[in-house]
């Protein structure tokens, strides 16, 4: 009877782990909200600051808390209207993809990167306020993205935004002169059609919003991001 009992608390057990681990109520993916919008979720794959798969990014996947998500849907209707769509890098961010950023700043070899920090070198991006041992991503009411549209193949292609996603440089703020015009009339392009629907940017990311009405602002969650 002993050994009955025990057996069936060690399933309870492994059910609550389980639950813990899966995507919490209020939480949906964005692809079931607007499958319009495209997903490149860099994070997933080795196409990043840290050149691998982020721990937590099991699928590429973007995960929001659900009125962000429809929000972004409402955005991408406006831009659908011109022809356009918008491009998703990065929504939910798990809590232990922030704790391996912060690990990555203390590896390898402490120099600049071409491609994402040319000015500043790694073991300086958390002082110089580029990565941060938290982030508002890790409550599912944040996003990063651009827009774009589809080429005579198909094929989505970015609009110019004077920089990539994840270049830790001064040229990434919203406002930077060190960018040409046609990329500052596309940021400020999306600094607007995001705030008609109450996301707002971060000055010194022109692709990082935040929903102004997330409904778990403050909170941490930890859960993985796998596939639908």
């Amino acid at each position: 009877m002993v050994r009955v009992l025990f057996m069936i608390a060690m399933l309870l057990a492994a059910s609550g782990a389980a639950i813990a681990e899966g995507m919490p109520k209020g939480f949906v993916y964005l692809s079931d909200v607007d499958a319009t919008i495209v997903q490149d979720m860099r994070y997933a794959g080795g196409g990043n600051f840290t050149g691998a798969p982020v721990p937590g990014y099991e699928a590429g996947e973007c995960v929001l808390a659900e009125p962000a998500a429809r929000a972004l849907a409402r955005v991408q209707k406006r831009y659908a209207a011109e022809g356009k769509t918008l491009i998703i890098f990065d929504c939910y961010r798990p809590a232990r993809a922030v704790r391996a950023f912060m690990a990555w700043t203390k590896s390898g070899k402490a120099e600049t990167d071409m491609r994402y920090h040319p000015r500043v070198r790694r073991d300086q991006l958390v002082a110089q306020g580029y990565i941060a041992a938290r982030s508002g991503h890790s409550s599912g009411g944040s996003v990063d993205l651009s827009f774009g549209e589809r080429d005579g193949f198909g094929r989505v292609v970015e609009a110019e935004m004077g920089g990539i996603f994840d270049l830790f440089d001064r040229r990434s703020h919203t406002a930077s002169g060190e960018v040409g015009a046609t990329a500052r009339a596309n940021r400020r392009k999306l600094v607007e059609a995001m705030a008609r629907e109450g996301f707002a940017n971060y000055a010194r990311e022109w692709w990082h919003f935040r929903f102004s009405k997330e409904p778990f602002g403050g909170r941490v969650f930890d859960f993985p991001v796998t596939a639908r």
